[in-house]
């Protein structure tokens, strides 16, 4: 059967309409591929590489397989993936709908570089910008269209001529990379994955699930509700044992350190408003374990875990609800130096800013072929990329007039708007928990380093308000067995104004023996020591009552090559101080602002002790007060004001008076054979030179007078009683004051001195109990002497063996 001609012609037409289609779909994507490659560098200044597009008649699938947006190097792949394809129904459009499905895009990579402000696509944003200048140059009729500002996502959609239908948005196995090269940082997101069943732009919720994980350690998802026509979101954030070792190089421009490392967990959900981003509430949990810092020391600072429990958190009100604060297994170190500087010090001054990013990161400034995407066609293997440049602009960059009045309207608005008013802060922490803690102090500043550990630190508080006062306890373990216990009462709001109690028990002095070495030059050997102290705080004005209870201290000998801090006497001033049960107990005042950089709390208790010692000891023959049951009123004996024997420096003897007072002084020994008494001889050797002369030229003068070559104890009272006005004697002495030789008499003074000191040490070793342990008689060193300018004596101290 003969078709008609008319049927026949529409046959012809409609198979070659069918044929052009077909032809169109399966031609086109190959002649865009072969277009956007060769034209790419004209469209956006970059080269752009496509294995292939197709596009099914049939399914109306379009297929991009195996891009790649080159750099500038035209070498190193900037943005690509393996595999994209998209479903556009073009039936649906009779029904007034864009539908558009089945966007999948595998193995997405993008590379993003920073050094500065500029990025390895900032040519791309300067070529743009550029031609868009130079369009609108040569089309000043045509103005840029304007944002939708202002609008939202539904009004967007009623505006358009048809209804806008997304629906299965999966991106799957992708890389991102985002490196600073200047600070030296580097982020590695792996296995990128998005998940967006629908897209609704009316008032529906939108849902959107990203997945990820860390080249350094860990991984996210994140599950997003928003509501395109409110702008209302929900975001449940799962973040699982990130490596904080990544953002070491941003802790330079912070904090000196040699090394960081730790992992941060969180469950996190946050409500919120996109146009009031501050108004959002967050609320979760936050985990942080195994953070280690190292300071370039080598010392470390850390903790085990870290927990808190976010009830709600909420900038625009200034309000931050915690449920619970746990800190478990933290460690310490405080360094206190010389120049009044601790470690932290050192720690919270930022690193040398002049490094470039091959100092601080060189093994990251390069992305290996691995993390990119596989590319079938051609050798694109990732090459270390110069830093980005600035391309030189050829044509004005000038901005539309729309957006520049824009900017100063609202550059006015804001003029006019006045700021609004701080919200009262809003903080409470309902429970606070710090266990098995340890800090460790070393003191640099003293003779020899103190270094001492404080462990099992314990800190526990409830309902921690901000404005409330409340109470925190302190519970800490020292060596041997001592404890620390803390209480706190005060409002955080207030610091300025607290009460504080603190006691002490059972605490090893012999730890602190470097202490008392630095300040006093003796070590302690034994003792424990029990302190209890109450400080009440008011605006920085501190009143503390201080309550100090020694068991048992004992001190070894002076160590002579330490020049102490505090000349004290030591063993005799405690063994005075000692009671019948080696007891010693006292209290100690202290008061004082804290502002003042003359207050020290420590210090100001040590002086106590110190000033306590020095005066029960330096004159143990006329103690003051009940200070204890021991001391030489409890021996039995009273010597009277005077702990000295005044001494004629310009002659060997003795009067009966000088040693009978001495011989009275060693009746303290023989109350108790644990002291020793120590007679040291003072004299001036200059003072007592010119006073020997006189002497010696009154002698001289008087055998000439009397005609003796001899003398008695008659004659030298008749010495004694020659005035040195007398015009004789001052004759004398001007004709024979050359003839005695300074350098002699020099000579003479110390052994004078010996002979002074072996005639008391026979009397005084004749009396019963003395012994060479307990009796010492010696002449004080030559610079003690050469700046003494007392009377001559010996000056008697107590000591203990």
């Amino acid at each position: 059967m003969k078709l008609k001609k008319p049927v026949k012609i529409t046959l012809i037409v409609l198979g070659s309409l069918v044929v052009l289609y077909f032809a169109a779909l399966l031609i086109g994507p190959k002649i865009a591929r072969s277009y956007i490659e060769e034209h790419s560098k004209e469209m956006i200044g970059r080269s752009i590489t496509i294995k292939d597009i197709s596009l099914n008649p049939f399914t109306y699938v379009l297929d991009v397989d195996t891009l790649a947006v080159m750099e500038a190097d035209d070498k190193t792949k900037f943005v690509a993936f393996d595999k994209f394809s998209i479903n556009i129904n073009p039936l649906k459009l009779i029904t007034g709908t864009l539908d558009i499905s089945d966007i999948y895009m595998k193995a997405l990579y993008v590379r993003t570089t920073q050094h500065g402000a500029r990025f390895n696509f900032s040519d791309i944003l300067d070529f743009l910008a550029q031609k868009d200048s130079i369009y609108y140059a040569e089309h000043p009729e045509e103005k840029k269209t304007q944002d939708s500002e202002g609008k939202s996502a539904a009004e967007i959609a009623a505006g358009l001529p048809v209804k806008l239908s997304l629906r299965n948005i999966i991106f799957e196995k992708g890389n991102i990379i985002y490196q600073d090269t200047k600070i030296g940082s580097k982020f590695h997101l792996k296995d990128f994955s998005i998940n967006i069943p629908a897209v609704y732009l009316e008032d529906n919720a939108t849902g959107v699930d990203v997945s990820l994980k860390f080249a350094d350690g860990g991984d996210l998802s994140v599950k997003v509700d928003a509501n395109m026509a409110t702008y209302n979101f929900n975001i449940y954030l799962n973040l699982h044992r990130f490596a904080l070792a990544c953002i070491k190089p941003y802790l330079n421009d912070f904090i000196t350190y040699k090394d960081f490392s730790g992992y941060l967990s969180a469950n996190i959900t946050i409500a919120g408003n996109i146009n009031s981003i501050l108004s959002s509430n967050v609320k979760g949990k936050v985990t942080l374990d195994k953070i280690d810092l190292t300071e370039k020391s080598g010392s470390k600072l850390g903790a085990e875990n870290v927990i808190v429990g976010i009830n709600k958190a909420n900038l625009a009100e200034n309000a931050y609800l915690i449920d619970s604060v746990i800190v478990d297994g933290a460690f310490a170190h405080i360094d206190l130096y010389k120049d009044s500087k601790t470690n932290f010090d050192i720690l919270l001054t930022p690193m040398s800013k002049g490094k470039t990013s091959a100092d601080s990161a060189a093994s990251d400034s390069t992305i290996t072929q691995d993390e990119a995407p596989a590319d079938k066609t051609a050798n694109l293997a990732a090459t270390p990329t110069e830093e980005p440049k600035p391309e030189p602009n050829e044509g004005p960059k000038a901005e539309p007039a729309t957006e520049a009045a824009s900017d100063t309207t609202n550059v006015a608005k804001a003029a006019k708007e006045k700021p609004a008013k701080a919200k009262k802060l809003k903080a409470k922490i309902n429970k606070l928990l710090v266990k098995n803690t340890y800090i460790t102090v070393t003191d640099h500043t003293i003779i020899r380093p103190f270094n001492y550990k404080v462990s099992a630190i314990t800190v526990t508080g409830q309902n921690i308000n901000y404005d409330t006062p409340c109470n925190v306890n302190v519970a800490a373990s020292f060596p041997e067995g001592g404890s620390l216990a803390l209480k706190y009462h005060g409002a955080l709001s207030n610091l300025n104004t607290m009460d504080i109690y603190i006691s002490v028990k059972n605490l090893v002095l012999k730890h602190f023996s470097n202490y008392s070495l630095h300040y006093t030059a003796y070590p302690i050997k034994a003792g424990t020591l029990a302190f209890a102290s109450d400080n009440k705080i008011v605006e920085r004005n501190l009143n503390s009552k201080n309550t100090i209870d020694i068991y048992n201290i004992t001190v070894g000998n002076k160590v002579d090559d330490i020049d102490p801090e505090y000349t004290v006497p030591m063993k005799i001033g405690l063994y005075i101080l000692k009671d019948k049960d080696d007891k010693i107990q006292f209290d100690v005042p202290v008061k004082g602002n804290l502002d003042d950089p003359e207050f020290s709390y420590g210090k100001i208790i040590w002086k106590t002790v110190v000033n306590l010692l020095v005066k029960v000891a330096v004159s143990p023959f006329r103690l003051i007060g009940n200070l204890a049951m021991a001391g030489a009123s409890a021996l039995g004996f009273d010597l009277g004001k005077n702990d000295e024997v005044l001494i004629d420096a310009n002659t060997e003897s003795f009067t009966s008076e000088q040693y009978a007072k001495a011989i009275k002084m060693t009746e303290m020994i023989q109350k108790d054979q644990n002291l020793m008494l120590i007679f040291t001889q003072y004299y001036n050797p200059r003072k007592t030179a010119k006073e020997y002369k006189v002497k010696q030229l009154k002698i001289d003068f008087y055998k000439q007078k009397n005609n003796k070559t001899e003398l008695n104890e008659l004659d030298y009272r008749a010495i004694e009683e020659i005035k040195e006005k007398d015009s004789e004697f001052k004759a004398y002495v001007k004709e024979h004051s050359a003839e005695i030789d300074k350098n002699y008499m020099m000579k003479v003074l110390p052994k004078m001195a010996s002979q002074r000191n072996a005639d008391l040490l026979k009397v005084l070793r004749a009396q019963p109990g003395i012994t060479k342990k307990n009796l010492k008689v010696i002449t004080a060193p030559r610079d003690a002497l050469r700046n003494y300018k007392d009377k001559p004596m010996y000056k008697v101290t107590v000591d203990v063996q």
